[in-house]
């Protein structure tokens, strides 16, 4: 049974346009959490797992500011 090959940090980061830093954290501890798989201290990330994570932020409402007071 063939699987997804797991991506890094950092081809995920690429695949986003964003830091691998912001994948480590939002992997860990910040929401919008993106799903993974933990090896160790290691993160892998499985494609079907970032598409539903890019859907999700499609469907999110959009992001509001505060008002300055």
């Amino acid at each position: 049974m063939p699987s997804d090959p797991l991506r890094t940090v950092e081809e995920v980061a690429t695949r986003l346009n964003v830091s691998p830093q912001f994948v480590r954290d939002h992997a860990t501890r910040c929401e919008p959490l993106i799903p993974c798989v933990r090896i160790g201290s290691l993160l892998r990330f499985r494609d079907v797992d970032i598409d539903t994570f890019i859907e999700q932020q499609l469907q999110a409402p959009p992001f509001r500011r505060r008002r300055r007071q």
